[in-house]
């Protein structure tokens, strides 16, 4: 269904996007972090007032599938017209399933720049959502993850990268720390070729394929740790939402 939050749509402009985030930035309006077709990914703001709060506002949801105009002032962009297809099956997800969902968002956020396009991107987020839900999400977010990196020009040469331990985290994972040089100060970590070969499965993992990869858990578990590494690494950035994963499972 298509709601109309009561801007003139021919002032504005379309988009095709994928819901990362929606947060309250003021009583009458929530920010909504979209990634889009068109320009990457943007904030959009929501006007949750009385006269237009009836009109649907509400139902938009982290991971939904969205088509919306959006009009812009000063700089500024309010939500206009919109259809949203919103994964059910979100709402179902264990704490721990939608901990790996805000990890893929904050992945997107930290590693994609703002307002630059990506065909690539968006096809992928929008793949993640059709199927969380219906996958094992931390499956599923491990192999969208790389495939971010990879997208996001970060991708090492597997077969010339060197990797090291440079510690643990105060949830006691495993630190990795990636480069193309030696560094002698730090413990180097050796891959074993089944690590390698899942590695470079899911980088070139074709979302089309129903041949399943062949992933050992220790292989997936080590690749699992690089892959929230090496995000952190790149991006100078944390990931909150791992520590609070394993702060989950910990319980």
């Amino acid at each position: 269904m298509r709601h109309n939050t009561g801007y003139n749509s021919s002032q504005s402009q379309r988009f095709d996007g994928v819901i990362l985030t929606i947060k309250k930035n003021h009583s009458s309006y929530q920010v909504m972090t979209v990634f889009t077709l068109q320009q990457g990914w943007l904030r959009v703001f929501l006007n949750t007032s009385r006269k237009h709060r009836s009109q649907g506002s509400g139902s938009l949801s982290p991971l939904s599938i969205i088509t919306f105009d959006a009009w812009e002032r000063g700089g500024t962009r309010t939500l206009g017209e919109y259809e949203c297809v919103v994964n059910t099956l979100i709402s179902f997800l264990t704490v721990e399933s939608y901990a790996y969902a805000q990890i893929c968002i904050e992945m997107v956020l930290h590693l994609l720049p703002e307002k630059e396009a990506d065909r690539n991107v968006y096809e992928l987020l929008c793949r993640y959502s059709k199927l969380i839900g219906k996958k094992d999400e931390r499956i599923l977010t491990i192999i969208t993850g790389w495939q971010l990196v990879a997208l996001a020009g970060f991708c090492p040469d597997i077969e010339g990268v060197h990797i090291y331990q440079n510690g643990i985290t105060d949830t006691e994972r495993p630190v990795y720390y990636l480069s193309e040089e030696l560094e002698p100060a730090l413990s180097a970590v050796t891959l074993s070729s089944s690590v390698q070969q899942l590695w470079k499965a899911i980088l070139a993992y074709d979302w089309n394929t129903e041949q399943p990869l062949q992933i050992s858990k220790k292989a997936i578990a080590f690749l699992e740790e690089l892959l929230y590494s090496y995000v952190q690494q790149c991006t100078e950035q944390p990931l909150h939402a791992v520590d609070f994963l394993y702060t989950i499972e910990k319980q």
